[in-house]
């Protein structure tokens, strides 16, 4: 059945609220939140930031995926996720135990180009695709990682790091936040087996990702502190790779510094990644993770969003123009964008702007914009604000299922 539009963050936090007795002004103190703004939000009038929402989450006790509604069973059935994902748990239960099924492995070369298939799968912010053809490529590695020795044992774990990796995007990106727990643990272990220093900073960069949830943005900022030390050296040295890693953990330290209330230090780590993008000279893409210019305006925007400047989002998003093939290349990048984009120009009033940039992002990336929860947490605010509901936004609705 479609969410009923009373079902916003603001009234889940009110729910769990009640639940651990507290007040309305308690625990708007205990988030460090106005009173004013958390009358707004749990009323309906104010969408929830996420950074918001994270710290009700910590002052709660309880993880932000409660207050998102995560994971949207309903519509995960509904794309017929539930045996793919079922296969990906099963997937994970073996890391460490030889299997003698008889059965020979292909070569990793075989392996890897459909390893790489996965990859772009993840770029496209497909997630059915990535989630139905992970689960068999897993086994296999792992059985590879024990059967082979040396190089080729490196090589298994690397690829097997590199899988987990796609993993945990579908894993985060659909509020299954258990599994992804479990697929950090998975990637690490690969990662510090394969002989591949980026593997385990990579590790360390979506480990990151993960203190969005838990609203501990302070361990976020430590752990791509101590990344962005480890790859200075080979940074300064060119090395392509070492560019795209120290670029994208400088854009995850502005995400969240940003969250945390670090305007400053936001804005000055998205500077320090333009330098990085500036030395690589375009928008590169290597095996470890992509990087340019252009994503690191997209995340330029994405900080005034989260600081809530508003103005100066919509303004950055003005003058944000994309090369040639990035859409195509990175659709999920794209996407995520036009979220972003949305949220503030909901915040300014513009509510036909909000829906075209929603509307874009579907265009985009159809899976991720569904799925997002601040997506659909605008298309709540849109359909509260409205005198009159469109067509085209009721039907935007019932296609996100709310």
């Amino acid at each position: 059945m479609p969410e009923d539009d009373t079902a916003h963050i603001g009234a889940r936090i009110e729910e769990q609220r009640k639940l651990g007795h507290l007040t309305q002004r308690g625990l708007a103190e205990r988030a460090h939140v106005s009173f004013s703004l958390y009358t707004k939000v749990v009323t309906g009038r104010r969408p929830a930031s996420p950074a918001f929402t994270a710290a009700c989450a910590r002052a709660l006790g309880i993880e932000n995926s409660v207050l998102l509604g995560q994971p949207y069973a309903t519509e995960q059935r509904t794309e017929r996720f539930d045996a793919p994902l079922a296969a990906l748990r099963a997937s994970l239960e073996n890391w460490d135990v030889p299997l003698d099924d008889g059965v020979p492995l292909r070569s990793l070369s075989t392996i890897a180009s459909e390893v790489h298939a996965v990859g772009a799968h993840r770029r496209s912010a497909d997630y059915l695709k990535v989630a139905s053809q992970a689960p068999g490529l897993i086994d296999e590695l792992v059985q590879a990682s024990h059967q082979r020795s040396g190089l080729q044992q490196e090589r298994a774990h690397q690829l097997l790091a590199y899988l987990y990796r796609c993993v945990y995007d579908v894993a985060y990106k659909l509020g299954q936040l258990d599994m992804g727990s479990i697929v950090l643990a998975r990637m690490l272990y690969s990662a510090e087996r394969s002989a591949d220093p980026y593997m385990v900073m990579l590790t360390s960069y979506l480990r990151a990702q993960s203190c969005f949830n838990t609203g501990r943005h302070e361990v976020g900022l430590k752990l791509m502190e101590r990344s962005l030390a480890d790859v200075e050296e080979s940074a300064n040295s060119g090395e392509q790779p070492a560019l795209c890693v120290q670029g994208n953990l400088r854009l995850r330290s502005a995400v969240l510094a940003a969250r945390g209330g670090h305007t400053a230090q936001a804005r000055a780590e998205v500077a320090e990644a333009m330098e990085t993008a500036e030395k690589l000279g375009g928008e590169t893409q290597n095996y470890v993770l992509s990087f340019g210019p252009s994503n690191t305006k997209i995340h330029g925007v994405a900080v005034e969003v989260e600081v809530g400047e508003y103005g100066e989002a919509i303004c950055l998003a003005r003058k944000l123009t994309f090369p040639a093939n990035f859409v195509e290349r990175y659709p999920d990048r794209v996407g995520h964008h036009f979220i972003d984009l949305s949220r503030a120009q909901l915040w300014q009033g513009d509510r036909d702007g909000a829906l075209a940039s929603l509307r874009k992002a579907r265009e985009a990336a159809p899976q991720q914009a569904r799925f997002h929860p601040h997506a659909r947490e605008t298309v709540l605010a849109l359909r509260r604000a409205a005198r009159q509901s469109s067509d085209t936004l009721e039907s935007y609705a019932h296609w996100m299922g709310v």
